[in-house]
């Protein structure tokens, strides 16, 4: 080599180190360098991410030439246009003690660097036995591999400078999460697959997609519905995007984005494998294991919540780490700045509709969850499909007209139902149990218009339609009865054999349906109740035996058919003249009225 030359190759730090995956790096070590000199390949990209190496299968070698076969070329060219990337450049080796292109290589570089205008440049990567020099890369344990880059200048003349190389640890990342890249193929093996890229599923190759005009690899995930991660060309700094989806019989999967959060200073490969879980549906082993003796295994239970805020989110999130594996979230609100001093919810979620919002939170904790979501008002939600398949209901909305409905809905349905309020300040709340195969009393004649509860509630907020106006709270006295509510929802849906379920056996049979629960001490009545008592504090709780009307148009005698989602807003006001009207023309009956102590 000249003395020109040798300056020529020169390690250029003006030029950004070339960025290859470790998977290619042992795609080399493997195919070439274990093999006496000379071996090569073509090499493609994903953005400025060297990933794939195309071995000359069909070339003629020698000790000290490679003779390119015309087949290299045209096999590049029906891999770029299949997808899974872009020409790089070539690697090859060489004999010991000739770490750089010869002429040759450039002059063969420089012709197809004429023939391809649309590329600013190539690569030409040598590999060759021996101690890697600075900027060199290692291959394996005898071999180095040494980086050049044949650009073209702006006058449109070529020159050549040795660069930098930085080994991008994506194969070993991805195996760790049980995902497996491919990394290298030959004309052979390509030819034997099938021209146009119908390869067996075990030498499909990556694919390249453009999502906001980035190039990005998309790898499969192994799963039994359509998942893959998109991986970015400047990974690890920037993290990949995970996508899921639900494969319909003769359809095309359609995919969906996931949250796809990433640190570019923490470890890539726990990250990594926490987007593969979250694309694959994949629920972290031993995750319920301090549950399940309780409450017995819940992974195929559905539970709606309706209403999504300091009270709602705080169950779901305490159902799914408990085990239940499918939710129905309808909530029509966006979480917005006041919600974070007492909900799930993280700065980042402002101005995310609640449904969506929780959906996050609840994959976040639980990859295997389902979560339909409906960012509708309960009086225009088809409450008929919403309830298909659910098991249990959590009712945690503010507006009484909307609770109203859902409760008929899920009493009409048969369907176990929970719900949880709070009282001014939250100084206190309640917990309604409502079951319609014990035949305990319905929402409506627990709390409904015409009871003591109606007295506690926070005053409406007529501007919105009748909802509960927003008080002031702290978040420990909502999730303390938060807390009481997601406890019965967990015993109903474990079962009254079950360990969590056993306590319930006693108020469904005495129809003790309605917990007060105070988060303070001396609230109310309960100074009363609790007088010399001085040992208690808070919280305190009360259950009151709450008995059927017979004239109740939900649980009684002759109940009525729930309203439709047309007329699901005027429940609350039929309802409550049907209540009003029999409190005024018949009197009380001690055995069936709803008292507080």
């Amino acid at each position: 080599m000249t003395a020109k030359l040798a300056r020529q190759v020169e390690a250029d730090p003006a030029i950004a180190p070339l960025r290859v995956t470790d998977g290619l790096v042992e795609a080399v070590l493997g195919r070439l360098a274990a093999v006496p000199p000379e071996r090569g390949g073509a090499l493609l990209a994903t953005g400025g991410l060297v990933h794939l190496l195309l071995e000359d299968s069909s070339a003629r070698y020698s000790q000290s030439t490679w003779d390119i076969s015309h087949a290299l070329s045209a096999t590049v060219g029906e891999i770029e246009a299949a997808g899974h990337g872009t020409l790089a450049g070539t690697v090859h080796t060489h004999p010991a003690g000739i770490p750089d292109p010869s002429g040759t290589d450039i002059a063969t570089t420089g012709e197809a660097l004429r023939f391809n205008p649309h590329l600013g440049g190539l690569v030409i990567a040598v590999v060759t036995e021996g101690v890697p020099r600075e900027h060199d890369l290692p291959v394996g344990p005898a071999h180095r591999m040494s980086l050049h880059l044949l650009h073209r200048g702006p006058d449109g003349q070529t020159s050549l400078a040795r660069v930098r190389g930085a080994v991008v640890p994506l194969a070993a990342d991805l195996a760790a999460a049980g995902i497996t890249i491919v990394s290298a193929t030959s004309i052979t093996s390509w030819r034997r697959a099938g021209r146009g890229g119908r390869a067996r599923p075990r030498l499909a190759l990556p694919t390249v997609v453009a999502l906001d005009y980035c190039p990005r690899l998309a790898v499969r995930v192994p799963s039994p519905r359509p998942a893959a991660l998109f991986i970015h060309p400047a990974y690890p700094q920037t993290g990949p995007i995970a996508v899921t989806g639900r494969q319909q019989p003769d359809t095309l999967p359609a995919l969906q984005p996931l949250p796809s959060p990433w640190d570019p200073v923490a470890p890539s490969r726990p990250q990594l494998a926490a987007l593969a879980r979250a694309a694959a549906g994949r629920r972290i082993p031993g995750s319920t294991r301090r549950a399940w003796p309780l409450a017995g295994a819940l992974a195929g239970r559905r539970v709606l919540v309706a209403g999504a805020g300091s009270v709602g989110s705080r169950i779901a999130e305490d159902l799914v780490r408990s085990g239940v594996g499918a939710f129905t979230v309808v909530d029509q609100d966006l979480v917005a700045a006041p919600n974070l001093s007492r909900t799930v919810y993280g700065a980042a979620d402002i101005g995310v509709p609640k449904p969506d919002a929780l959906a996050r939170r609840l994959r976040a904790i639980d990859p295997a969850v389902t979560v339909d979501r409906h960012a509708t008002p309960l009086g225009l939600t088809d409450l008929s499909q919403a309830l298909a398949g659910v098991c249990l209901v959590v009712a945690a909305t503010d507006d009484l007209r909307e609770q109203a409905l859902l409760a008929h809905h899920a009493y009409a349905a048969g369907i176990p139902l929970v719900a949880c309020a709070l009282y001014k300040k939250a100084a206190a709340g309640e917990v309604v149990l409502s079951v319609p195969a014990a035949k305990t009393a319905c929402w409506w004649c627990a709390v409904g218009a015409g009871t003591p509860s109606e007295s506690y509630r926070p005053d409406r907020d007529y501007g919105l339609g009748g909802r509960l106006a927003g008080e002031s709270a702290l978040g420990p006295s909502i999730h303390l009865v938060a807390c009481v509510a997601a406890s019965a929802a967990l015993g109903l849906l474990a079962g009254p054999a079950s360990h969590a379920g056993r306590p319930l056996r006693r108020l469904l049979g005495q129809r003790r349906t309605l917990g007060v629960i105070a988060t303070g001490p001396g609230w109310d009545f309960f100074k009363t109740v609790f007088a010399g008592m001085d040992h208690q504090h808070a919280p305190q709780s009360v259950w009151v035996r709450v008995e059927p009307s017979g004239d109740c148009p939900v649980c009684g005698a002759h109940p009525v058919p729930p309203f439709d989602a047309q007329a699901g807003s005027d429940i609350a006001h039929v309802i409550d003249q049907f209540r009003r009207g029999i409190s005024a023309s018949a009197p009380s009956d001690p055995e069936t009225e709803v008292r507080f102590p």
